[in-house]
């Protein structure tokens, strides 16, 4: 499938206004309503792009009854297979939720992938228990985040002109302007889970999935889109439209230069994510490359950031296999989805 300028521009236009109605954005793209229902339909079916839901539970503000703020950890894998035992391995890492992204790589480990939990204690545990024995796994290595700069949901595909870009803020900004952020709770953990494989899901098919009235589901849905600790995010097969090489780089850097180089990194449009880890690098950044050449400009540039910063691995992705839940076939097509696990995020 080759995608035009408008389908890249109703992709971007979704990362900003993820559940716009398609009368709304027909203006601001200068097209009609019709044509982007057509256009979503055939990107979605075609496994190209799609939308999902989820928390990032280091912003949300969950309190229990002692006043403590819920806490998050989250961990890059690093495994290790047996020769001519990693699709193996792959097929029983992607049925698990707790698994949320896995890559292919290159360089001293086979696979890489994230799990977050509640505690640094509980993936150790995790790791120990449910991934190191799996059979064809030699080895693990685990690294921890600690802050996160830029996340996936912040990529912006930078496609739509100006005016489209201006029209686009105006519908977020004027929905944002009348609704209340949501707070945690169990009706909003529901409404979430309904939401997670499809955000654009019509508040009145999310109404009996989780049981409420069509207007309960239309207030919540309203009210999570407008909340700091839930991501409602548009995504897409990059590797088939365009995107040629995926880079992680690892970064040593002393830490009175971290945040800045951390920041600066964070506004380059080729950066996926950026956050600190802990480890024998203590920064990782996330690429998506047109081609590969540009990796010698953007390591320039961490040079001019941080002079005194290093580069101290290199992985490319080879193959995504799964990606905040999303399951990819070996086209690097959406195939399926695997809900993500949620945070508890509340009783009442």
């Amino acid at each position: 499938m080759i995608l035009d300028e408008l389908d890249f521009q109703l992709v971007n236009a979704l990362q900003i206004a993820p559940r716009a109605p398609w009368a709304t954005l027909a203006p601001a793209l200068r097209t009609d309503a019709s044509t982007l229902s057509r256009r979503w339909a055939r990107l979605t079916e075609a496994g190209i792009a799609w939308t999902t839901c989820y928390v990032l539970p280091q912003r949300m503000q969950a309190y229990s009854a002692l006043g403590e703020r819920l806490r998050s950890s989250y961990a890059s894998i690093e495994i290790r297979c047996e020769a001519g035992r990693r699709a193996e391995v792959i097929d029983a890492l992607a049925r698990k939720p707790e698994v949320i992204n896995i890559e292919c790589t290159s360089g001293s480990r086979d696979l890489s992938l994230n799990v977050a939990s509640a505690a640094p204690g509980e993936i150790d545990d995790y790791v120990d228990t449910q991934i190191a024995p799996l059979p064809g796994v030699i080895s693990t290595n685990t690294r921890f985040v600690r802050i996160m700069y830029r996340e996936g949901s912040e990529y912006d595909l930078n496609a739509l002109r100006p005016a489209q870009r201006v029209g686009v803020d105006e519908i977020r900004r004027t929905e944002s302007s009348v609704v209340e952020s949501a707070e945690p709770s169990s009706l909003n953990a529901s409404v979430i889970a309904a939401l997670q494989p499809d955000v654009r899901r019509p508040a009145s098919e999310v109404a009996d999935i989780v049981g409420i009235s069509v207007p309960l589901a239309r207030r919540a849905i309203s009210r999570l889109m407008h909340s700091d600790w839930v991501r409602m995010r548009a995504d897409f097969a990059h590797e088939v439209v365009g995107w040629n090489a995926s880079v992680n780089l690892w970064v040593t850097v002393p830490q009175d230069a971290l945040e800045r180089l951390a920041t600066g990194l964070a506004l380059l449009p080729s950066v996926r994510l950026c956050a600190s880890t802990i480890g024998p690098a203590n920064l990782v950044t996330s690429l998506w490359l047109r081609e590969l050449e540009e990796l010698d400009e953007i390591e320039l540039h961490i040079r001019r950031l941080a002079p005194e910063a290093r580069v101290v691995d290199r992985w490319m992705v080879t193959r995504v296999v799964k990606r905040m839940g999303t399951l990819f076939d070996d086209a690097g097509r959406r195939r399926g989805y695997v809900p993500v696990p949620l945070p508890s995020i509340g009783t009442s």
